[in-house]
């Protein structure tokens, strides 16, 4: 997954609207939507742990990306309204 730039940045978008779509077709919204929320979770953890990989120039904005573009969907798409049902050991 190396991205630099702005043009990483654009693949990154493309990138998890991509998966977003695949995941929206073969299990549907309730569990896109707990997939969107626990991986924006994993990733906002590693933009925030120190150590972590996700703070490379190489990854960094790419992160970044990937949150903003969990975050544009999970706006556009009733996210912050509605709590889909998730194991309780999962973040969301």
């Amino acid at each position: 997954m190396k991205m630099h730039g702005h043009g990483g940045m654009r693949e990154a978008r493309y990138a998890e609207a991509s998966r977003i779509g695949f995941l929206l077709q073969r299990d549907g919204p309730a569990a896109t939507l707990i997939w969107v929320r626990r991986t924006l979770a994993i990733y906002r953890r590693a933009l925030l742990a120190p150590g972590h990989y996700a703070h490379t120039a190489e990854y960094h904005l790419t992160f970044l990306a990937s949150c903003l573009e969990f975050r544009r969907w999970l706006a556009a798409n009733g996210g912050y309204r509605i709590r889909a049902t998730a194991s309780p050991h999962l973040p969301v």
